[in-house]
């Protein structure tokens, strides 16, 4: 005698790649009486990828009668949400997709079947890691329901990246001549990671040093200083109605709205003070010049 989970397995019906329930439209081929039922009604709930459901005779009247229909089957009818095997050629299409214009090799994919939908692996799902580069994808069915998948990968596009000719110092403002713009084949970066052109570190501080033939990545660089250590800055002081201004010695460097010590040179005290801009900082009640 063959066990009826054997039979479910032979026999099953598919169910639709675009929705979550099993409907009218799934079962009718294995049961006639259902042809006169809309298509589009639902039966319930879809069995998850790979997995089967059986619908029983009892089940399945219960059903006839919801849908004003006089028969059915006295038969059991399995359904299933069919898988297969993931082709490369569709996930290296939905990768070109993403990256028209970038060398992509695929070396493995997820062996795990998966079901029939939407292929996507979105850049975001693109990652070096120690083991190699891994992308991310999904197979989109049901409506919005998502399968994993993943491919490891070799991927390489041209992208600019801004070269230092010599070492960069930290604190020292970059020219533009000290730097020069080439496209590199690399595997490709998030956005705002490296320099892509010379605007980019014109005029920039290094906040380490960058190493001659190294791309310069923009984290590594900061905006210029409105004031340096040991620069003579304009002192503005309000008291009231009262303006006075003096001038001072900057104890560190700043960028507007940065608190930075100053020296008053005729005191030769210290004080805080705030940078406004260009060589000239201001202090409040607290200050004393």
């Amino acid at each position: 005698m063959i066990p009826l989970a054997e039979v479910a397995l032979a026999g099953c019906l598919a169910v639709g790649a675009g929705s979550d329930r099993v409907l009218v439209r799934d079962l009718a081929p294995a049961v006639p009486a259902f042809a006169a039922a809309p298509p589009d009604a639902p039966l319930g709930f879809a069995p998850a990828p790979g997995a089967q459901r059986i619908f029983h005779p009892a089940e399945l009247r219960r059903l006839a009668a919801r849908l004003g229909l006089d028969a059915a089957p006295g038969d059991d009818v399995c359904v299933e949400r069919r898988t297969a095997p993931l082709d490369a050629a569709r996930v290296l299409e939905s990768m070109r997709e993403q990256m028209p214009g970038a060398r992509i090799e695929i070396l493995e994919i997820s062996r795990q079947p998966a079901p029939q939908g939407r292929l996507q692996f979105p850049l975001s799902g693109l990652r070096p890691t120690p083991a190699g580069e891994f992308w991310s994808g999904s197979v989109l069915y049901a409506g919005n329901r998502r399968f994993a998948v993943w491919a490891k990968v070799r991927v390489r596009a041209l992208e600019p990246r801004v070269i230092a000719l010599a070492a960069l110092k930290p604190g020292r403002a970059i020219d533009a001549a000290a730097v020069r713009l080439e496209m590199r084949e690399v595997f490709p970066a998030p956005p705002q990671i490296f320099a892509a052109s010379e605007e980019d570190v014109a005029g920039r501080l290094p906040r380490r040093t960058v190493a001659a033939g190294t791309a310069v990545l923009l984290p590594w660089l900061e905006p210029p200083r409105d004031v340096r250590r040991g620069d003579v800055v304009r002192v503005v002081s309000r008291y009231g109605a009262a303006l006075i201004e003096a001038e001072g010695v900057a104890q560190a460097s700043g960028s507007a709205g940065d608190r930075i010590p100053v020296l008053n040179p005729r005191s030769n005290k210290r004080f805080p003070a705030r940078v406004m801009g260009k060589g000239a900082v201001s202090v409040g009640k607290e200050g004393s010049l």
